[in-house]
């Protein structure tokens, strides 16, 4: 195995040793689920599904995100505050090593919380899909929390260790909210409508509504989110270029 490859492994393997940070990326999408399972929308299609298998799309998105989060804001903090990251400079690892595999650390924990957001609509919520439908929106679903990766790993780099768990919960209970996740953007606000449609929350979710649903993923969904990851990741790569500056200045 290359030192870049043990390096993920040892990420991953760190991140699903963390109880705490297993236990909510898990459990928050998972017990919010069961909760409003048999809060029945009204109508009796939301966005072309039922009100069932629209929330699973809405928590797996949640799941994937807040896994994100928290794999790079919180524990990036505490390692930057705790040395770590200084004791890994004296390695042979390349510099941009560190921010890539955290990214690419969030993103392998994001893939089995959407799975288990989904077995627990197959299970508890009676979520009936084709085998290729389940596929398509896993893949869909993972792909898109590209820019909650790099936002988490952009609040581990800007926050310190005390400041860096709150910040990431606002993150994720805002963007969550106002993104139409807990409740139909339809059902929302006109000002708060219009405020979904910038989130990258809303976005991601709406890819997973359209293929649940039958239809096309659009592309103005996806395109959002691109631009999102894109001047996401360009901030990351700044901050880690400043501190690394720092460091050796």
């Amino acid at each position: 195995m290359t030192g870049l490859g043990a390096f993920l492994r040892f990420e991953v393997l760190r991140l699903l040793r963390n109880v705490r940070y297993v236990g909510i990326s898990v459990g928050f999408p998972v017990v919010f689920y069961v909760l409003f399972l048999h809060n029945e929308h009204p109508a009796a299609h939301i966005a072309g599904t039922t009100w069932r298998t629209y929330f699973m799309v809405s928590m797996a998105s949640f799941g994937a995100m807040v896994a994100s989060l928290n794999a790079g804001g919180t524990r990036l903090a505490a390692e930057r505050a705790s040395g770590w990251t200084r004791q890994l400079r004296v390695t042979p690892l390349p510099a941009w090593s560190y921010v890539t595999t955290k990214i690419a650390a969030s993103m392998v924990i994001a893939l089995p919380v959407i799975a288990v957001v989904e077995a627990t609509g197959l299970l508890l919520g009676g979520v009936h899909l084709a085998p290729a439908t389940w596929a398509a929106l896993t893949m869909v679903l993972w792909a898109s929390a590209l820019p909650f990766a790099a936002l988490g790993v952009l609040v581990g780099f800007v926050a310190s260790g005390e400041t860096a768990y709150p910040l990431v919960t606002a993150l994720m209970f805002l963007l969550s909210f106002f993104g139409g996740l807990f409740t139909p953007v339809a059902d929302l606000p006109v000002v708060l409508r219009h405020t979904a449609s910038f989130l990258p929350s809303y976005h991601d979710a709406s890819l997973g509504w359209a293929v649940v649903a039958g239809r096309a993923p659009a592309l103005g969904d996806a395109g959002v989110l691109l631009g999102y990851a894109v001047v996401l990741g360009l901030a990351v790569t700044w901050r880690h270029r400043v501190e690394e500056s720092r460091a050796f200045a």
